[in-house]
């Protein structure tokens, strides 16, 4: 066992380090890879409460440039609703449709967006509402499902703000606000204990690595959009290599 969470830990400073410099990504990294070393149930409520803390830290970071009206009038009560509607979705929804359905969305739509970024190079417009709706609450769904509903709402971010600094401290604080709903539910559950705890603390170093790497890399706007999407096409790409 603790050759397997030292391989998590060294997965945490690839995965942190990402979200680090995205505001997104750490919990779709470490789960697509980690899913190999430990139960999904196991290792879910480990990164979330990783993600918290990665929330906490890029939240304070940031803060400035948390798009507050967008969040709270916009994002966040879709996202809420679809969260809720995961959670209790938990027993009954099919594990491996649910990932080939949102694993074939992301890629197409990343690579779609990487195309158009590199012929167009120029900001899209924002998304039309009866588009972004769907999103949202397909992205909460997601969240409460497998604790990885960034996607279609990273996607959404990354149309609807224009800078890279609006879209972490925007994306880190929902986030934030889903994760401790998140681990409510855990604690509820019964399936954050004492165990958990101690598997968290000994990969906590991968974690602080991770921050320390990301905050330490720069990125140019373009290149910031460019990155979101290849992350989002690897993140489609492991939930279909997961079925």
């Amino acid at each position: 066992m603790t050759l397997i969470l030292f391989i998590l830990g060294c997965i945490l400073i690839l995965a942190h380090t990402a979200e680090t410099i995205l505001g997104f990504g750490a919990t779709l990294i470490a789960l697509a890879l980690g899913a190999y070393l430990l139960p999904i149930e196991t290792l879910v409520p480990i990164l979330v409460i990783l993600a918290l803390l990665q929330s906490i830290w890029l939240v304070v970071r940031w803060r400035q440039f948390i798009y507050w009206r967008i969040l709270l009038l916009s994002i966040l009560p879709l996202a809420a609703v679809g969260l809720v509607i995961g959670i209790f979705s938990r027993e009954i929804a099919n594990e491996n449709t649910l990932k080939m359905v949102l694993g074939g969305f992301i890629i197409i739509v990343s690579l779609a967006e990487l195309a158009l970024l590199f012929l167009k190079k120029g900001r899209r417009r924002p998304l039309r509402r009866y588009y972004s709706l769907p999103l949202l609450i397909g992205g909460g769904i997601f969240h409460g499902l497998f604790a990885t509903g960034g996607p279609p709402i990273v996607y959404y971010a990354s149309r609807r703000f224009k800078a890279q600094q609006t879209i972490r401290a925007t994306l880190s604080m929902l986030w934030l606000i889903l994760n401790v709903g998140l681990i409510a539910g855990f604690l509820i559950a019964g399936q954050m204990d004492l165990a958990i705890l101690k598997m968290t603390a000994f990969v906590l170093p991968g974690f602080v690595i991770g921050v320390i790497v990301g905050s330490i890399i720069r990125v140019k706007d373009f290149w910031f959009k460019v990155l979101i999407y290849i992350v989002l096409f690897l993140s489609g790409l492991f939930l279909l290599i997961q079925i």
